[in-house]
């Protein structure tokens, strides 16, 4: 019984073994008959094209004309004749300030002034009746003398209470504020019933911008105005001519600006020049404290190798590019690059035109990998406008 047993098992264990060893020859069959498809790679041929190489500068826009609208007089504001941040034009009466105290003195003053004419008018009578005594040695010649005193007296009298009047309606006219020129009128610091003065930050009831153009200021550092100095004038007027804005968007404001001003000294603090262009604002788009980009046309390459900025891998100090020759090969190349320009980069060497560059999908490719050449549309825009 033991020996049939053992018989058995010898020979159940000499199956397993010859099992196993057929499943594993089977498999190894199976896996030199798998061949894995070809990857698909995007890729894009270079362009060779002019590009126009522009820097930009973070910006800020003001009005052509910004004013502060302050109270001229004291008093408490008693009427608000406009809507805050509405559109205003030259001569809407903004303001009324209480003028009971002005018109009270315009009144103190008219009165002055009609009691030094009838005073002046008196020592001109007494002057013609003693005149002609004089002459006659009726009356001394010191009479006379006090007499024309008297009158050239009364007639300084009267100039200066029309200089007082004058003064006093002047301050009363100032009780009416009245808009300086078209333009938008920012949020009121005063409402009705509030007490202004005419001195200190408490004397600005608001601010009113011309915004029919607007004025872009912006920061270029010592090096970048060196090289500006380097232009040649033709350079330099192309360069003033050709100022755009990249909005808070990213998108680019349609008007084309103009330099028309920079600083008389580069700022020691910061080492920066300030620059200012003037842009036209036919919509209204662009309003005083608006952050934006300020890009200048500061060169033009004429032909330019160009492949998208995605298609380059960069580590550290390396730039590389992974090139698709005719027989369907990929290689990773070394390349120079130069400026950066919309989606694309400037290649100054390593790639020429027409060379089939790789982008995406090249993580672990090499030289063995079979791959499927997927040709995209590049560029899908033109480069910058």
């Amino acid at each position: 019984m033991n020996r049939n047993f053992q018989f058995i098992g010898k020979n159940y264990f000499l199956f397993l073994i010859f099992f196993s060893s057929t499943l594993l020859n089977y498999s190894c069959s199976k896996k030199e008959e798998i061949v894995l498809p070809p990857i698909q790679v995007n890729a894009v041929k270079a362009i060779q094209t002019e590009v126009p190489i522009y820097e930009e500068f973070v910006a800020q826009v003001y009005g052509e004309s910004d004013v502060d609208i302050r109270s001229r007089v004291e008093g408490w504001i008693t009427s608000l004749n406009f809507r805050e941040g509405s559109f205003v034009k030259k001569g809407t009466l903004l303001y009324v300030i209480d003028d009971i105290q002005y018109q009270t003195n315009v009144d103190r003053e008219q009165s002055q002034l009609a009691s030094a004419k009838t005073e002046m008018v008196r020592a001109q009578n007494e002057l013609a009746r003693v005149r002609p005594l004089a002459e006659m040695n009726a009356l001394s010649k010191q009479d006379l003398d006090n007499a024309e005193a008297s009158y050239k007296a009364s007639v300084a009298r009267v100039e200066a209470a029309e200089a007082s009047l004058s003064n006093t309606k002047i301050e009363l006219g100032y009780t009416r504020v009245y808009a300086p020129f078209d333009g938008v009128i920012g949020i009121s610091n005063f409402r009705v019933g509030d007490y202004v003065t005419r001195a200190g930050t408490s004397s600005v009831l608001a601010t009113i911008s011309s915004i029919g153009a607007v004025r872009v200021r912006f920061q270029i550092s010592e090096r970048e105005y060196l090289r500006l100095t380097r232009f040649t004038q033709e350079e330099l007027e192309r360069t003033r001519k050709n100022v755009k804005i990249i909005l808070a968007d990213s998108t680019l404001y349609e008007e084309t600006g103009e330099i028309n001003l920079a600083d008389r000294e580069i700022d020691p603090k910061t080492g920066t020049l300030t620059v200012e262009a003037r842009f036209p604002n036919p919509k209204g788009i662009l309003r005083p404290g608006l952050f934006v980009k300020a890009r200048i046309l500061i060169t033009t390459l004429p032909n330019a190798i160009l492949v998208p900025q995605r298609a380059v891998i960069q580590q550290q100090h390396l730039s590389q590019v992974y090139l698709i020759n005719e027989s369907g090969e990929i290689k990773a190349t070394p390349v120079e690059t130069g400026p950066r320009t919309d989606d694309a980069w400037v290649i100054l060497s390593g790639v020429k035109q027409g060379d089939m560059v790789a982008i995406l999908g090249t993580t672990g490719l090499t030289p063995e990998t079979k791959i499927e050449v997927i040709e995209q549309t590049w560029p899908e825009k033109s480069q910058n406008p």
